[in-house]
């Protein structure tokens, strides 16, 4: 008995060891995410799936701030959309991105990301900053597996 231990030992261990270099390796992948194709484009798309399954690809201004990438919106159909499901696709270039959004309300957060808003989109921005009736939600966008 004590042999069949011992072997089950060894699998089990290097079982355990994978498993947390697999973790390691996908969190060393989140932080190496190259966001410049994505902070140089004025456009993308964040493709979402209504309730009924019906696609819905909405186009959004996106800044990047730290290690991540950020778009806005106010009460519409696709931050319906990404609340009910948060795994959305970003198109950029004709090219999809699987993404993981999520809302954030950090306020410090959000006030670095409007002032990227600022200085990405000038007067554009600062004119629907002055007309809109209340904060947007600032949603984080993180690479997620495909």
């Amino acid at each position: 008995m004590s042999r069949g231990r011992a072997a089950l030992r060894p699998g089990l261990l290097a079982g355990l060891l994978a498993a947390a270099l697999a973790a390691v390796g996908a969190g060393a992948r989140a932080a190496e995410v190259d966001w410049t194709p994505f902070a140089e484009e004025d456009v993308v798309e964040i493709l979402t799936a209504d309730p009924d399954g019906e696609p819905c690809e909405t186009k959004v201004w996106v800044v990047v701030v730290g290690d991540a990438a950020y778009v806005r919106t106010n009460d519409s159909r696709w931050l319906a959309n990404i609340r009910r499901d948060p795994d959305v696709r970003m198109r950029v270039r004709e090219r999809e991105h699987p993404l993981l959004a999520e809302e954030t309300s950090d306020r410090e957060i959000t006030e670095r990301v409007e002032e990227a808003f600022k200085a990405k989109y000038g007067f554009m921005q600062r004119m629907m900053s002055a007309l809109r009736l209340r904060e947007p939600t600032v949603l984080r966008l993180e690479p997620r597996e495909r």
